[in-house]
């Protein structure tokens, strides 16, 4: 389980209706260094890469779909692997460490600026990396290929497996069936901030604090929206990492002239995020109607939206790796 003190990411974004559920590579023990990798089970989409530490695993999703499963060898103790929601902040095929000298890194895809990365390294079959998550050789070559620069990286204790959303709709925009009117939530109050000039390009994410009961969003890891949320009085949306897959589903009569892609939901916390998170994300909110529409002008395929218990403020933090929600204690 993740600790809930948190550091939040700029560029962050399972439903379990088993008919509805990710396609999965078998489950077959890989011993150390040993990895399976099938491009062809979804050949185009978001991906996101799960690490589970408890597992000594990587887990590869392409567009809600397991594509890929490797070994891998995470912090050992001192220098623990922090768990939480990275993005790629850099890539490159030759590396060598600025704290470790003469530490070769090939395919190092850097997940913050403080030192923890993935890379090509050896595999004892336990933790024993200074906090990077290393890799087959051939493995990260092929991660490498086709994880993109601010693509998605969650690091968990404990497994967690992404599902494909059973009733997919934009998350932020309200429906006929679930417009404010319609519902017990309070209208959000507070002040609006919406600078998109700030930021004109790159990726794109938004993070709902229900503890701060604001919606924020970021691109290219600069804040340029902010927006009160409204929450339905006696219940607790749900938390985890929401990820808008490619494709298009049936027209939703609740969403009228509005294109529709699928969701796929991973928990924090392991295991599934539980069933119809989506809906009942969208339904547990509400956000001022002119704020859902400049956001939903900008959610495209690949965008991250976290959904959080825990506060996003100056204590939890940093200026520089802001690209990170951070465990309590991690090194």
């Amino acid at each position: 389980m993740i600790h809930r003190r948190t550091l939040f990411a700029a560029a962050l974004a399972a439903l379990t209706l088993a008919a509805c559920s990710t396609t999965k590579v078998a489950n077959t023990p890989l011993a150390p260094g040993q990895f399976e990798w099938h491009p062809e089970r979804s050949r185009s989409g978001p991906v996101l890469m799960v690490v589970s530490i408890d597992d000594q695993m990587a887990f590869v999703y392409r567009n809600g779909v397991e594509i890929a499963r490797s070994t891998v060898s995470t912090g050992r103790k001192g220098k623990a692997t922090p768990t939480g929601v990275f993005t790629i902040l850099q890539k490159r095929v030759e590396h060598e460490s600025s704290i470790y000298k003469g530490a070769q890194m090939p395919y190092m895809q850097r997940l913050t600026w403080g030192g923890i990365a993935m890379h090509a390294g050896e595999l004892p079959g336990y933790p024993a990396s200074a906090g990077c998550v290393r890799l087959p050789l051939a493995f990260s070559e092929k991660l490498y290929g086709v994880m993109d620069h601010g693509g998605t990286v969650v690091i968990t204790k404990k497994g967690s497996v992404p599902s494909r959303s059973g009733r997919p709709a934009d998350i932020l925009m309200a429906s006929k069936a679930t417009a404010p009117e319609n519902r017990a939530i309070p209208a959000p109050g507070g002040e609006v901030i919406w600078e998109p000039s700030k930021s004109p390009s790159g990726p794109f994410s938004i993070l709902v604090s229900y503890a701060d009961k604001t919606a924020y969003v970021w691109r290219n890891g600069i804040r340029i929206g902010q927006s009160p949320i409204g929450i339905a009085p006696g219940t607790t949306p749900p938390e985890g990492v929401f990820l808008m897959l490619d494709g298009v589903e049936p027209r939703d009569p609740n969403f009228p002239g509005m294109e529709i892609h699928p969701w796929a939901v991973l928990s924090l916390d392991g295991g599934n995020a539980g069933a119809d998170a989506v809906s009942s994300l969208r339904a547990g909110i509400s956000l001022p109607l002119d704020f859902r529409k400049k956001v939903n002008k900008l959610i495209t395929p690949g965008t991250i939206l976290l959904a959080t218990r825990e506060s996003s403020n100056s204590a939890t933090r940093s200026a520089r790796d802001f690209t990170i929600m951070k465990p309590e204690g991690a090194e």
